[in-house]
């Protein structure tokens, strides 16, 4: 008979001593020494903690362990061991069934454990996420996350943890290098849901089986029926079929359809750029990844279906799914119209249990725990509650609005009162569906109960866009000396008000939003409480400005990240009413743009801060002098000059200066000071040097040191191209010194960049990696995607002046991302250059000159990107691959590298990397 093969569940780890066939070449007596240790202290840690060494290989082991746990406390110790040994070793585990047989292990663990080995770094252990499952309750393991991999022949991507303990090393993530690929996808951001998806299992699974055949899937259904809970269940069902990523993008706060693309691009990080619309930004991310759009409540903007259909058109194994009340009508939607909760055929359908077979029952009576933990289906309230939830039509919006009332109602007085309001307050138009005034019904009554300070509130509140704080609550809302705590609760506990999970942020259900709106509009007060909004954040902007320039720079851009569509609104209700004459409005839009200049170039929004400005600016002619106009031209002139505009911007930071200095105002004086230093970087050293210098002593006089600070960094930059490094230096150090005190990491990113290039440029690599490895962490920490870029490919130069062409090649390749994802043209075109000046380095000119022939129609393009310099370092080392060849293949490499596409400039520069040298 045929024995049966011995499967079990096992921790997998494989060992590899690093390094051995060069050492043993090298020195054969060491090699084996080191060999024999390392060997010794394999054996004795399995043999102290239950492992079995299966197979030897070579120079490294494939082994078992009966749990993850066993197999890491073993790891630790090997590596700790020979660690003191200087024998570098590396340790991958995995956990997984496999087969056991004489010598061997087979199965998907096997290899799996394999791969993971391959990704580890000497000294370190790395560990699958399956093994970390195993571990993850464990008090006395630390574990670091270093992100998803796709591993070579293994289904699903992965992601690796590396344990952290005393001795062990934890890798850099973004060196990591293995038999696989970094797994980048789109933002997967499924909220969690607030409870089980009740009744809708047969739903799910056609709506699972539609989007697996279809392009489009719009569910339809009047308000409140549960479309989006079904998306995010059906989002979470197949997140293994898309493995780029599920991205759910709330559409709720979005009025207008041409203004779909710059949501959808906000959502998925897709940055400005001028030389691309934010549409094929937006299809450049997807491309051909297998990825899930969820768009949620998009009915008020149905007319931006043709985006939609490009957008599918263009991302071939693209699928979206679309909540809205109506249909898109493009040639690739498939409906799916979504019904109410099955409900019970009379008020008499048999037992409590049995009632709670019918699913809007169960949600009515789950809700009602939620709000009264005594509650509970009886004989005696049975009927009640039938009745309530056939009334609402077994809609689940309208469930939960009614079952919030059971902290203070019986069902049958529940009942008695839903009664009457469904039979009066069917305010909703006649020829639309019947269960949408059902629905507005159900809000007419939820409203109805409400006190007349509550109402207040109510309606107040849905001037707030993408939420709000309490205190904003009572700053917009309440009238002066009253607050408004005790109504705003009682609008929370009626489920009017949403609660986020951590309690801090208020916000409403779209449907509620739209019927507060409509009350706002109906009611006298709608343009005096946008105007208080306005204020309320304009005077946010300000406190921003204030924190960005003080000691909660970081702190400050989160909160502005939060605010973006109050203040986007602010920005609307201020320019609406400059425009119709208002000059406070126009005062107080113009004080705004330029209060959120810094913010905005952290956030790489220069396009647009430039836009708003100018259109303030715009109008008001005749130019009245003002600090609000002095801050937007320091905004204007700031977005000229990140485009490459340096004329334009010398002009607008030239009229902010005179303004400030007409006013006495002494902040914006310091501002444009060192800001028109900025603009003539390039042409006038010691024009900049005098600028900068008297920034400087302005700023401390008045004790704005975080301007003085970032005036020394670029009068740092000046010293440096007059050739005075020592000076430079000094100016770069105190200026570091005052930012690290007050946290500026934007600041403190350019002070350190510039020591690094001092460093660079006398010869002292090791100390200028260092220091940019520094300035990176800064400007991460305060999230400016822009600057980052711009040391990435100071790194690489670094690198390649260190004659270290691979790790040169890396850092370019990681500042062409950067630059990508704030959708900068020229700064590829830069980046470029570099990958260029590397091949010329490891000796292949013909595509060195291809890539910078590429490279310069890119470089040479307006756009937003940060640049320092004008010097060119690769240069040099493209003359040299031109000098190489003859003149014939010099034009004949310029010409194919001219009409080269970005893609395939940087796919030739990945095709040298994987060539032979």
């Amino acid at each position: 008979m045929r024995q049966e093969l011995d499967r079990r569940l096992v921790a997998v780890a494989f060992t590899d001593m690093v390094g051995y066939t060069t050492l043993i070449q090298a020195d054969e007596r060491q090699a084996v020494d080191k060999r024999d240790r390392y060997w010794r202290a394999v054996d004795h840690h399995h043999q102290a903690f239950g492992g079995t060494i299966v197979q030897r290989l070579g120079d490294g082991s494939m082994s078992m362990f009966p749990s993850a746990l066993a197999a890491v406390q073993a790891a630790v110790e090997i590596q700790r061991e020979l660690a003191v040994d200087d024998v570098p070793v590396r340790i991958g585990i995995h956990v997984g069934e496999v087969t056991v047989e004489r010598e061997r292990l087979t199965g998907e663990a096997v290899n799996i454990a394999s791969r993971i080995e391959s990704f580890a770094v000497p000294g370190g252990v790395m560990l699958s996420d399956t093994a970390y499952d195993h571990l993850r309750n464990r008090t006395d393991v630390s574990v670091v996350s270093l992100g998803r991999f796709r591993l070579k022949n293994v289904g699903r991507p992965l992601e690796l943890f590396a344990v952290s303990a005393d001795g062990i090393v934890v890798p850099d993530p973004q060196a990591l290098e293995g038999k696989g690929e970094r797994f980048v996808s789109l933002p997967s951001n499924l909220p969690e849901p607030v409870g089980p998806l009740l009744g809708r299992a047969t739903e799910l699974d056609l709506l699972v089986a539609s989007v697996r055949d279809h392009r489009v899937v719009t569910i339809t259904g009047p308000g409140g029926v549960g479309k989006t809970r079904c998306m995010i269940e059906l989002g979470r069902v197949l997140a293994p079929d898309f493995l780029d990523g599920v991205a759910f993008i709330p559409l709720a706060d979005i009025l207008e359809a041409d203004t779909f693309i710059p949501a959808l691009a906000a959502a998925l990080d897709v940055k400005e750029a001028e030389e691309r619309t934010l549409g094929d930004g937006v299809i450049s991310l997807i491309g051909d990844k297998k990825a899930l759009l969820l768009l949620d409540n998009l009915e008020q903007i149905v007319s931006a279906a043709p985006e939609i259909a490009r957008l599918v058109a263009a991302c071939p194994r693209l699928r979206i799914v679309i909540t809205s009340r109506t249909l898109l009508r493009i040639a690739a939607e498939r409906e799916f119209p979504l019904a109410p909760l099955a409900l019970p055929a009379s008020a008499d359908a048999g037992s409590s249990e049995l009632l709670l077979d019918y699913p809007a029952v169960a949600l009515f009576v789950e809700r009602a725990r939620a709000s009264k933990g005594s509650f509970a289906l009886t004989p005696q309230n049975a009927g009640a509650v039938i009745a309530v939830c056939r009334r609402l039509d077994g809609l689940p919006l309208a469930l939960e609005l009614a079952a919030a009332r059971l902290r203070i109602l019986s069902p049958e007085a529940l009942l008695e009162r839903l009664d009457h309001a469904l039979n009066v307050l069917t305010s909703g138009p006649r020829d639309t569906a019947e269960r949408h005034q059902t629905l507005r019904a159900t809000i007419d009554w939820s409203h109805a109960l409400l006190t007349e300070s509550e109402q207040r509130l109510f309606r107040r509140m849905a001037v707030f866009v993408g939420g709000c704080t309490l205190a904003d609550v009572e700053a917009v809302c309440s009238e002066p000396g009253e607050a408004s705590f005790e109504e705003l609760e009682s609008l929370v506990d009626k489920a009017l008000v949403q609660v986020d999970g951590r309690g801090d942020r208020l916000r409403m259900l779209q449907t509620i939003g739209e019927y507060a709106r409509e009350r706002l509009e109906d009611s006298r007060e709608a343009g005096a409480i946008a105007l208080r909004h306005a204020q309320r954040y304009a005077a946010l902007a300000l406190d921003i400005r204030d924190s960005i320039e003080g000691t909660d720079q970081v702190g400050a851009v989160e909160r502005g990240i939060a605010e973006e569509g109050n203040l986007q609104a602010a920005l609307d209700t201020l320019l609406a009413s400059a425009k119709r004459g208002d000059t406070t409005a126009l005062e107080q839009g113009l004080q705004l743009t330029g209060d959120l200049w810094m913010y905005w170039h952290i956030r790489g929004k220069n396009l647009s801060s430039r836009q708003y400005a100018t259109t303030f600016l715009d109008l008001d002619p005749v130019g009245v002098p003002t600090v609000g106009r002095a801050g937007a031209l320091l905004t204007v002139g700031l977005g000229s000059w990140m485009s490459g505009q340096f004329e334009r911007s010398t002009d607008e930071w030239g009229k902010a200066h005179r303004i400030a200095a007409e006013l006495d105002a002494g902040r914006e004086l310091c501002l444009a000071g060192f800001c028109g230093a900025l603009a003539v970087l390039g042409s006038d050293v010691d024009a900049g040097l005098t600028l900068t210098k008297e920034s400087a002593e302005r700023a401390g006089a008045l004790g704005f040191t975080w301007a003085q600070a970032l005036a020394w960094t670029v009068n740092g930059m000046f010293q440096a191209l007059a050739g005075d490094l020592g000076a430079a230096k000094t100016r770069y150090t105190d200026a570091l010194a005052i930012q690290q005190r007050l946290g500026d990491k934007e600041g403190g990113g350019m002070s350190l960049g510039g020591l690094a290039g001092l460093a660079s440029g006398r010869g002292d690599p090791v100390a200028a990696i260092d220091l940019y490895g520094q300035s990176l962490e800064a400007f991460e920490a305060v999230g400016d995607r822009g600057e980052e870029a711009r040391i990435l490919s100071e790194i690489a130069w670094t690198h390649l002046r260190n004659n270290d062409a691979a790790l040169a090649r890396r850092y370019f390749f990681k500042s062409v991302q950067a630059h990508t994802d704030v959708a900068s043209v020229r700064g590829v075109g830069l980046s470029l250059i570099g990958l260029a000046a590397t091949e010329a380095a490891e000796l292949r000119p013909d595509r060195a000159v291809q890539i910078a022939a590429a490279a310069e129609v890119y470089a040479n393009q307006e756009g937003i990107v940060v640049i320092y310099s004008d010097e060119n370092p690769g240069r040099d080392f493209v003359e040299q691959a031109r000098a190489s060849l003859s003149d014939v293949d010099v034009a004949r490499a310029t010409e194919i590298g001219r009409r080269l596409t970005i893609k395939q400039a940087l796919d030739l520069a990945r095709i040298a990397r994987a060539a032979p040298a």
